[in-house]
């Protein structure tokens, strides 16, 4: 009787509990297969069965084993657009292009249509930003052609920034050479600053070494950088060290693909699935000032861009331990009250609530607000600490237009600048794809404007 009752359990357990043992049905097959673009949106989820819904709309629920909630797959089976209604809370809707439709969406208000979307939970809405905006047109101030332009606030008082895939600045005399990455000082107050060129990497080299800059922190007389290589899919992201200002560098923990993996090396590697190959480092004011725990924080994704798993991680350090990468803790969930947990092993780490990006960001500590801010191609999201809550500020722009609102298209993962800061704005960097309006494919300022709530 026993055994029959344990018998009788594991087969409920595996059509209620157990979803991964769930088939598929045919219209759900049918419909990725011919819709590979959102089958990609599913690298991590587990089906876990169909939505009750209205009969017009088909509606699929599959369970992220990353982030550990549930997200959609649904279409309207008419030609028109169908509401769909789900579980309380806020969602993000994605298409076949992999585009948000719009910003964050309220459960009762899904829209959906013949051709499937991607659905997921969207960060609530920020209790101190009531929404964003950029001010006028793009600036560019000196003329440049890269991109990548992610940048720090050093004790001398000047901003330090990386670029990719270009000559960078072309402000002396004569043709300058492409590079994979480079090393720019900007003098002056923004908008109007001045380049000097740093450093300038190799002139196209292999694709397979090809390097490209992640981040840049300026901390107690060293400039830091977190680089990952090659670019897109990264197979390393490891750390850089410079201590004259950015004119040498020296590697730290990069081998190569047919390399043995020495002792020390960097751990975020494409083998091991590594969502910090590309790492923001999260900067605090001019030279790390405005940090009062000790630690250097950063957020991470593990791909340049086409991040499909579109979550984002954070791990730390001492900050006199942060080219050591035996002593990075790596974020492992929320504790009572938020409180993070930490882990040294990055197997064990898990995205904070409420980010998500297709791609590299930036992020700063902005000090009239004091909130923590990280900025995509899109959006903008800002927290109270580095692991959250994240909340929702404002999508900046789309790849779309809308009406009624002038807004820079094709802006290609900018960076926050932690330098010269107001009350209720911030600067940033972005390089374009020369569209409307034009945002070349150089290095352009835009200035945020923060609508706070009063």
């Amino acid at each position: 009787m026993k055994n029959r009752f344990l018998i009788l359990f594991i087969i409920t357990s595996s059509l209620t509990g157990f979803s991964q043992h769930l088939p598929m049905p045919d219209e759900l097959v049918g419909k990725l297969n011919k819709f590979p673009t959102i089958r990609e949106f599913l690298v991590n989820a587990t089906f876990d069965g169909k939505v009750k819904t209205d009969y017009q709309i088909a509606a699929y629920r599959f369970t992220d084993s990353v982030a550990n909630e549930p997200v959609y797959v649904a279409w309207s089976k008419t030609s028109s657009q169908q509401i769909l209604k789900l579980p309380k809370g806020i969602y993000w809707v994605m298409d076949t292009a992999q585009v948000v439709l719009s910003t964050p969406v309220q459960y009762k208000n899904v829209p959906v249509t013949a051709t499937p979307v991607f659905i997921l939970k969207s960060a609530r809405q920020s209790p101190v930003i009531n929404s964003i905006h950029v001010e006028g047109m793009p600036i560019e101030p000196f003329e440049s052609n890269g991109d990548l332009w992610l940048s720090t606030w050093a004790d001398d008082n000047n901003l330090y920034s990386g670029w990719g895939d270009g000559p960078g600045p072309l402000y002396d005399a004569g043709p300058k050479s492409g590079v994979d990455v480079g090393i720019v000082k900007m003098t002056g107050d923004l908008p109007n600053v001045n380049p000097q060129t740093r450093y300038r990497e190799d002139f196209n080299p292999p694709l397979a070494i090809n390097d490209k800059p992640s981040s840049l922190i300026y901390l107690d007389s060293c400039l830091y950088g977190q680089f990952h290589s090659p670019l897109g899919d990264a197979r390393i992201g490891y750390l850089s060290k410079s201590t004259d200002y950015g004119n040498h560098w020296k590697r730290i923990g990069y081998f190569e693909e047919n390399e043995k993996q020495p002792e020390g090396a960097s751990p975020w590697l494409r083998k091991n699935n590594s969502p910090f190959r590309c790492m923001f480092f999260i900067n605090m004011g001019r030279n790390y000032n405005l940090n009062t725990d000790g630690y250097v924080y950063a957020l991470g994704i593990g791909t340049e861009w086409h991040w499909m798993e579109l979550r984002v991680f954070l791990t730390r350090v001492k900050k006199e331990n942060i080219t050591d990468y035996g002593k990075y803790e790596y974020f492992a969930g929320n504790m009572k009250h938020d409180q993070p947990k930490w882990s040294s092993q990055q197997s064990m780490a898990k995205p904070v609530d409420g980010l998500i990006t297709f791609g590299q960001g930036s992020a700063i500590y902005h000090p009239e607000i004091k909130r923590y801010l990280f900025m995509t191609d899109f959006d903008v999201f800002d927290a109270p600490n580095p692991w959250g809550p994240w909340t929702y500020a404002g999508t900046w722009t789309t790849w779309m237009h809308r009406p009624g609102k002038i807004e820079w298209q094709g802006g290609y993962q900018p960076g926050i600048i932690s330098k010269d800061t107001g009350p209720d704005y911030f600067w940033f960097t972005v390089a374009g794809q020369n569209k409307k309006p034009l945002i070349t494919y150089s290095c352009n300022l835009g200035k945020m404007i923060l609508n706070l709530n009063h």
